[in-house]
């Protein structure tokens, strides 16, 4: 049991970075928000195995432009993507929010972060209607 702990956080890192576009042969790329930070402990239990499987479900490059907008709404969303995001459904679109503000560095925006990617979704929503 005690590898588990140290296996998820890893594997969530290894998916949020994936999920960004970042690449994880240079590890000291000091663009990556979450550059230096510490994972953060699960708010609840199952927590990153949730995340692992909603990671599978978002193409890399649409988390990216996710990334993107929520912290620059200027920032445009192709329409594969917002199918991709519209796809994953609300619940993995709120958990992966979560996961980013859980980061120390992103704390502060927690409720942008949160917002922005509620209006995402949402808007992803309506152009697949």
């Amino acid at each position: 049991m005690a590898r588990l702990t140290y296996l998820i956080p890893t594997m969530v890192a290894f998916f949020l970075c994936s999920a960004m576009a970042v690449d994880l042969r240079n590890l000291n790329d000091k663009t990556v928000p979450w550059y230096g930070q510490v994972m953060p402990p699960e708010p609840f239990r199952g927590f990153y195995g949730k995340i692992v499987q909603c990671m599978w479900k978002l193409d890399p490059i649409c988390g990216k432009q996710v990334y993107a907008r929520i912290f620059n709404p200027s920032t445009s969303m192709d329409d594969y993507c917002c199918h991709n995001i519209a796809t994953i459904g609300v619940t993995c679109n709120r958990y992966l929010g979560w996961a980013l503000s859980l980061f120390e560095k992103f704390k502060r925006y927690a409720g942008l972060i949160d917002r922005r990617s509620k209006i995402i979704f949402i808007d992803c929503i309506k152009q697949k209607l």
